[in-house]
């Protein structure tokens, strides 16, 4: 009887992380390249497929577009197989990454004149002595129809020019008008570059005999050092002035926006601006702006956006109209999966429901049921995040209920052992660099979590942790593959009666170190390699939501959800989707995923090992298909390569993920 009291309170553990929800350590887990909440945020939320092309719109109002509406971007799937979402199974698994549906989140390669598109090589043309009122952006593609601008009419040049009866041939004559030896120039008004960057342009016509033509081709210089570097909308001019010790100056006009006029989108106007803004200080960058609207066209509040530029009222300043289509607010999915333990009952159904934008300000309410098939497990969700900064700062409260009951095996069931749990988790996410290529962010959090386990209505076990988490992640695109990397620092406090008791019992008092990193590289057009490593540190014995958790479709095929646990842990997943059918846009719609995966466990106190099967190593292949856009179905077949001593052994596991958006 001692010795099943015994394997009840070792289960009563395992129960305890499987009660629980992978949602419940998703701030310890990475998140899935193919989106971001990039870990809320999609970039290192969503990305771009194709490319934000640059158009010159041939209305008669000449207005310069950035057009979107050709861009296929796809939006991945709402689960993601390295963040816990609610229905996966316990705390910290080894995480899954990338939606096998769909395609790595790449940029196209950036050369320094065409980024997304947008081709900034110059036409040739140059700009005059005239100022107009407003420097027309760069030149590109198709040249768009003429649109008049207002002209500052210029006073008599200093340098008199005699006027040239037109040319009688193709060649024209030879300037005849004066000239002035330029010992040097003197760039006004510049806060871009240094007098060294324009020394290196203007070398050329220094210590010779300048006409006006040539003193407009210096000037022309300094405009095209410009808009190589991306400030379209900024241009050098050479003002009326009196040459004096042959120092001649050149007037710096830098554009900037005077106004972000934002239509069809009431309630994201202020949120919409608020991050154009950041790319909109003056003077006015293409490429900073361009990043923005990258960043709000992968966002999910947008379906579509589209901007032009516009001249505006001022010297050097343009107005941006930026048009945009919302998203549905409302989004739903149905689920069903094999992710729960099989003392709980395996299959799980589930639907999840996700209200963008309630309050108007890029805020999202999200809330979940699942429940095995079986009745022996319950699990819910009901979390808010809002931004509170054009960074995506976000603030996010997540509560996470859930009750379970033994099913499996029956001499366990017998026993009527069941239980709940109850997760409260407050976090504070805020990047520091974000752009479509990579993003850097901090988080700090709380997470406060009780459980309580039952014999036949009796209490038998409880347990509570306070746990402070301190994170910090990267993303990084490259045009061959995509890095992510995470650390999670978790210390446990004496916070919220959180247990506590003397070494070597579990319990909240202890210090851990999650790091993850992933790697995703295209081999070739049709095979996308996947390598994922996680390790997980800690200093003293762990309760079962803290430990870290292998075996399962999420972390190691091959065997059961939860096989095995302990303090510390390390895994390593290696896997080759490779596209066997796309569909008419070329999305893969059709994968076969060969895969290799193996992890293993230890305890801090060598007294408290579960057992001694700590290493499992599997390998398989999964299935995944997409008939439709928002049906999503994958099949993980694995086979265990070391035997494990398990009450039910197998010899091929077979995993479902299924999900429809509704």
């Amino acid at each position: 009887m001692q010795q099943k009291l015994t394997t009840i309170l070792l289960l009563s553990t395992v129960i305890g992380i499987s009660a629980g929800t992978s949602a419940e350590a998703s701030g310890s887990l990475l998140t899935d390249l193919s989106t971001q909440e990039l870990p809320t945020s999609k970039l290192l939320d969503r990305h771009f497929t194709t490319e934000v092309k640059l158009v010159e719109d041939a209305s008669a109002t000449g207005d310069r577009v950035i057009d979107d509406n050709s861009a296929s971007i796809e939006a991945p799937s709402p689960k993601s197989d390295w963040v816990g979402d609610a229905h996966a199974p316990s705390v910290v698994t080894s995480p899954k990454a990338f939606d096998a549906t769909e395609a790595i989140p790449l940029p196209e390669p950036m050369v320094p004149e065409e980024i997304g598109g947008l081709n900034l090589r110059q036409s040739g043309v140059m700009v005059s002595q005239q100022v107009p009122a407003t420097p027309p952006p760069a030149d590109s593609l198709p040249e768009p129809l003429p649109e008049a601008e207002p002209e500052i009419e210029d006073p008599d040049p200093v340098l008199p020019t005699t006027p040239v009866p037109p040319p009688e041939s193709a060649e024209p004559p030879p300037e005849t008008g004066p000239t002035v030896t330029v010992q040097r120039f003197e760039v006004l008004d510049s806060t871009v570059f240094d007098e060294s960057d324009f020394d290196t342009v203007l070398s050329s016509f220094v210590g010779r005999a300048l006409g006006i033509d040539e003193l407009r081709q210096a000037a022309d210089s300094i405009t095209q050092l410009y808009l190589n570097e991306g400030y379209i909308t900024s241009r050098a001019v050479l003002p009326n002035q009196p040459i004096t010790d042959g120092v001649v100056k050149l007037q710096i006009i830098e554009g900037s926006l005077e106004e972000i006029r934002i239509e069809e989108a009431d309630r994201l106007a202020n949120y919409v601006r608020s991050r154009i803004n950041l790319g909109a200080k003056t003077p006015l960058n293409q490429f900073d702006l361009e990043d923005q609207l990258r960043l709000l066209r992968a966002d999910p509040l947008i379906d579509n956006i589209e901007a032009s530029l516009r001249a505006g009222t001022g010297l050097g300043q343009s107005i941006l109209v930026v048009r945009i289509d919302e998203a549905e607010q409302l989004e739903a999915h149905l689920t069903l999966d094999t992710d729960s333990p099989v003392s709980v009952g395996v299959v799980r159904m589930g639907a999840n429901v996700t209200y963008r934008n309630p309050l108007g300000i890029g805020d999202q309410i999200r809330a979940a049921a699942y429940r095995a098939t079986t009745g022996g497990s319950h699990l819910y969700e009901l979390s808010y995040s809002a931004p509170i900064n054009p960074m995506n700062g976000t603030i996010s409260a997540r509560f996470l209920p859930s009750e379970f009951e033994i099913i499996s095996p029956q001499e366990l069931a017998s026993f009527d052992i069941e239980g709940d749990a109850q997760v409260y988790e407050l976090t504070y996410r805020q990047p520091l660099v974000r752009n479509p290529r990579e993003e850097f962010a901090l988080s700090l959090g709380f997470r406060h979590r009780d459980g309580d386990t039952r014999i036949a209505s009796t209490d038998f076990s409880s347990n509570s942790a306070s746990v402070i988490q301190f994170g910090q992640d990267y993303l990084r695109r490259d045009p061959q593959g995509a890095w992510a990397l995470r650390s999670q620092f978790s210390l446990g406090v004496d916070w919220l009666d959180a247990t506590n008791l003397s070494s070597p019992q579990a319990d909240s008092q202890f210090v851990g170190w999650l790091g993850q990193v992933q790697r995703a590289q295209v081999l070739n057009p049709d095979h996308l390699l996947i390598i994922q490593g996680d390790v997980q540190l800690a200093s003293d014995t762990l309760l079962g939501s803290e430990q870290f958790v292998i075996g399962g479709r999420q972390s190691v095929r091959g065997y059961s959800q939860n096989a095995r646990f302990g303090d510390n842990g390390v895994r390593l997943s290696v896997e080759d989707r490779i596209t066997i059918q796309r569909d008419e846009s070329g999305a893969p719609i059709m994968l076969l995923s060969p895969f290799i995966d193996m992890a293993a466990v230890w305890n801090t106190e060598s007294g408290t090992t579960v057992n001694d099967d700590r290493f499992l190593l599997g390998t398989g292949v999964g299935f995944t298909y997409r008939p439709v856009e928002k049906l999503n179905l994958r099949l993980d077949l694995g086979v265990p390569l070391v035997d494990i001593d398990d009450s039910a052994p197998q010899d091929v596991f077979l995993y479902l993920d299924f999900d429809l958006e509704l």
